[in-house]
């Protein structure tokens, strides 16, 4: 049977998954491990989950690809700026280094948002959707945008497309960790709530539906935040649809009830109408494995396989 490994690589976790080549949606194997930090960490942490995953493969399982989706900027299967991996030097040839590690499979690495895009297509084509204009927004710790254009990841010149969250949303906001002042997933983000409120996004609603004035401010900005992200992702590529994702979003409902509510507020006008945000917004469900089964659709789409153009 042959067989896709695919693998998201967060900072605190692997999640791996083996699919079907010609059943994506059928998962034959997963497991979750922690990550190893830094370059030779990385390379061992990946390589190790490989052969965990090949053990619990049916005997007749033949891998054709591995992909792996990484928190970084990638440039031809290399990895810089992943941080949270402690990989922040020299790039990292992740491709190659486990490729050599594993018997010269197909290894392909991808930024792990642009990655989960390619999971959330599939998961619109299986609610029988038939879009090729994508734009799936990751509200995790951090948030970040992959983009899917005419059936075609989009990576832009430097690889940097779709990083919405550093754009500037108050100009006197505090210092982000890239450097520049008020990023917008300084408000918008899990991190972002973290930075101000000691609880979850659900209980910062519950806070300030019972008056807390700092919650309702931190709420009021997470909810503009993400409509504003929404908004730039639908003005600026006027793509088919917005698919939402990730822990802050999906826990909780009445986040998202206000998002919608938000970007309603823009149909009063006849542009707003026009555009028909909140009509393009889809909520990708809790638990989806996304990041994963994107990973192992990256073989397939450098195949030219499936619901995609590579």
């Amino acid at each position: 049977m042959k067989t896709r490994l695919g693998l998201d690589i967060g900072g605190t976790t692997i999640h791996g998954i083996g699919v079907a080549a010609d059943e994506p949606n059928t998962l034959i194997a997963e497991l979750t491990h922690p990550t190893r930090k830094g370059a030779e960490g990385v390379v061992d942490g990946t390589a190790e989950m490989v052969e965990a995953l090949l053990v619990r493969l049916p005997p007749d399982a033949e891998i054709i690809s591995i992909g792996l989706g990484v928190p970084g900027i990638v440039h031809a299967g290399a990895v810089t700026h992943a941080v949270n991996l402690g990989l922040d030097g020299d790039p990292l040839d992740l491709a190659a280094a486990l490729s050599a590690r594993t018997g010269g499979v197909t290894v392909t690495v991808e930024n792990d948002v642009k990655a989960a895009t390619l999971g959330g297509l599939q998961w619109l084509r299986e609610q029988g959707s038939g879009v090729d204009d994508l734009a799936l927004l990751n509200v995790g710790t951090g948030l970040a945008a992959g983009l899917l254009l005419n059936g075609r990841l989009r990576h832009g010149s430097r690889g940097m497309a779709g990083e919405i969250g550093h754009l500037v949303h108050d100009p006197t906001g505090p210092i982000c960790p890239c450097g520049r002042r008020g990023c917008l997933e300084l408000y918008a983000s899990g991190s972002g709530v973290r930075r101000q409120w000691p609880g979850t996004a659900a209980e910062l609603f519950d806070a300030a539906d019972t008056g807390d004035p700092d919650a309702a401010r931190i709420r009021d900005e997470l909810i503009s935040g993400i409509a504003q992200a929404i908004s730039l992702l639908a003005y600026g590529l006027d793509v088919s649809c917005v698919l939402v994702t990730g822990g802050v979003v999906s826990a909780t409902p009445a986040l998202r009830e206000a998002i919608l509510a938000q970007l309603g507020k823009d149909e009063s006008t006849s542009l707003g109408r026009l555009a028909g945000i909140s009509e393009r917004v889809r909520w990708l469900p809790a638990g989806h494995p996304a990041g994963a089964l994107g990973a192992a659709l990256l073989g397939a789409a450098d195949e030219g396989v499936g619901p995609w153009r590579s």
